[in-house]
């Protein structure tokens, strides 16, 4: 599944465009289901043009399960449904190209390169020749391009994951061993500035399924 996630729009945006073009228009989610145990919401967005209608434009769906998400999201689980529930109910007020946001396409895309990476790692080898026929014939690599090679990565395991971004620009990418554990963190892109007045680091979650590290669901 290929996509580019630049073609989607993000819930902020969305909001923006809806409040610029109804002043006075409301938001309202209400949560249907929840199940604490199971980790299970359901919430509904209702969206009215105006402040005064009592009856709404919009209204549309969202369905949260804990269990999807990387374990230090789960505790965000509520607050991303009812994200999601305002961008989709948007989409049927506003004009867009796509009924999803960027951070629905997000979470798709973390799901895929995960279970493409998992697939990767399970699959068996398929090399039946003899050592003396592997090297006899010495193989004769054809030249790739850079874009063919960012193209036969991209099919392999999907999109490379954007560096991030905070109010002073593209963020610093910056790794290391502290005290035996391997991390990597995602600075404040002007380090210049004093720590109280740098943005917050965001920290990246080491995969359990790829043992890589990737950006925490719902940063970008």
């Amino acid at each position: 599944m290929a996509f580019n996630l630049d073609n989607y729009e993000d819930v902020n945006s969305r909001v923006a465009r809806f409040q610029k073009q109804f002043i006075t228009g409301r938001i309202v989610s209400d949560v249907i289901q929840f199940d604490a145990v199971k980790g299970h919401i359901l919430v509904a967005t209702s969206i009215y043009r105006e402040y005064e209608d009592t009856l709404p434009s919009a209204v549309d769906y969202a369905f949260g399960d804990a269990a999807t998400y990387p374990q230090a999201m789960r505790k965000f689980y509520v607050e991303d449904t009812i994200t999601s529930s305002v961008g989709r109910s948007l989409s049927l007020l506003l004009e867009t190209q796509h009924k999803a946001t960027k951070q629905d396409m997000q979470k798709v895309a973390r799901v895929e390169n995960d279970r493409r990476s998992e697939e990767i790692a399970n699959a068996p080898l398929a090399v039946n020749n003899t050592w003396d026929e592997f090297v006899g014939k010495e193989p004769t690599p054809e030249p790739v391009s850079l874009n063919q090679a960012a193209e036969m990565v991209q099919q392999a395991f999907g999109e490379a994951e954007p560096i991030p971004t905070c109010s002073h620009g593209q963020r610093t990418i910056k790794s290391g061993i502290t005290n035996g554990k391997a991390w990597r963190g995602a600075l404040c892109a002007d380090a210049r500035l004093p720590k109280s007045e740098q943005c917050e680091a965001v920290w990246y979650v080491l995969s359990k399924t790829t043992g890589k590290f990737r950006l925490p669901e719902g940063v970008e």
